[in-house]
């Protein structure tokens, strides 16, 4: 069976589940946009094994004398969540609308925002070089000897501490997962108010909407208690996630603050690539709807 064999048979499976014309949105520009998002993940990686700067410290510098402890939350956890838990609500709530127009650039907006800020999280890491505030217990320093004696993987990760991995990492998928969840719900969207919904209250849905921040922003705390690194490296790297999972949230979905965004014709959408017969191709009636839109919506 060759390339084009396996790939008309799982265009067909999916046009059986989602329907036919299930994949009419579909053009090459996407295909580009995988095939940048995989080269921006293995220019992460190169980025990570090169050399970091090594910066200059003194043995007397108290920023850099705090313990080694043990972290709150692992970096394979926080992958994890970040990840995962968006890429996993992307995919129930496209399958629950019967759109893989929808998986499909939940999961792309998803893993272009990580990939971003792989990038340029790893890049800021090894050219800054700042020193973690447990440097010092890595490094195990000899004073007679002018040199560190510790662990040669410990020492070097000891010299990434800016920006912070965990934060940029845990900002960037909640802040695609609040984004997701206000486009669904109107949260942010004050002028528009659901009149028939079981998200009905407006706090309600806003704590609904805002909580994976609060996770993001637990991670970040954890990172300053666990002396993993400063406050300015948690600040920026939350940034960077905020930054990262905005700009790929908005290209592949509309503005959740805009009215615009919740009509009849887009509520819930993904944003189109392009008109297919005069008609944008994100366009769609009479599928279920996670809040009420057209007539249902009072404008205040």
């Amino acid at each position: 069976m060759t390339a084009s064999d396996v790939l008309h048979t799982i265009k067909s499976k999916i046009k059986d589940i989602f329907g036919h014309d299930s994949l009419s949105w579909f053009d090459y520009p996407y295909i580009v946009d995988w095939i940048v998002v995989i080269e921006f993940f293995v220019l992460g990686n190169f980025i990570r094994a090169q050399q970091v700067f090594e910066r200059d410290f003194s043995p007397s510098d108290p920023l850099i004398q705090h313990p080694h402890t043990s972290e709150q939350i692992s970096s394979y956890t926080n992958n994890l969540i970040a990840v995962a838990v968006p890429a996993v609500l992307v995919v129930l709530v496209g399958a629950f609308r019967n759109s893989i127009h929808e998986i499909h650039h939940g999961l792309l907006a998803v893993i272009a925002g990580s990939a971003l800020t792989r990038v340029i999280t790893e890049a800021l890491k090894n050219r800054v070089g700042r020193l973690r505030p447990d440097f010092l217990s890595r490094c195990q320093w000899d004073a007679s000897q002018h040199v560190c004696t510790g662990n040669i993987d410990a020492i070097l990760d000891g010299r990434r501490s800016f920006p912070s991995g965990h934060s940029s990492t845990a900002f960037v998928g909640m802040t695609f997962l609040t984004l997701f969840l206000a486009g669904k719900t109107a949260a942010f969207c004050f002028s528009v108010t659901p009149s028939r919904s079981f998200l009905r209250s407006r706090f309600g849905r806003l704590v609904i909407v805002l909580s994976p921040l609060a996770f993001a922003t637990w991670v970040a705390i954890t990172r300053i208690e666990d002396y993993r690194h400063h406050k300015e490296d948690v600040i920026v790297g939350g940034l960077i996630g905020i930054f990262s999972g905005s700009i790929c949230y908005l290209l592949y979905w509309p503005n959740p603050f805009a009215a615009s965004s919740f009509s009849a014709e887009t509520m819930g959408c993904p944003r189109p690539a392009a008109a297919v017969n005069g008609v944008p191709s994100g366009s769609r009636g009479g599928d279920y709807r996670l809040a009420p839109e057209g007539p249902d919506f009072e404008s205040v």
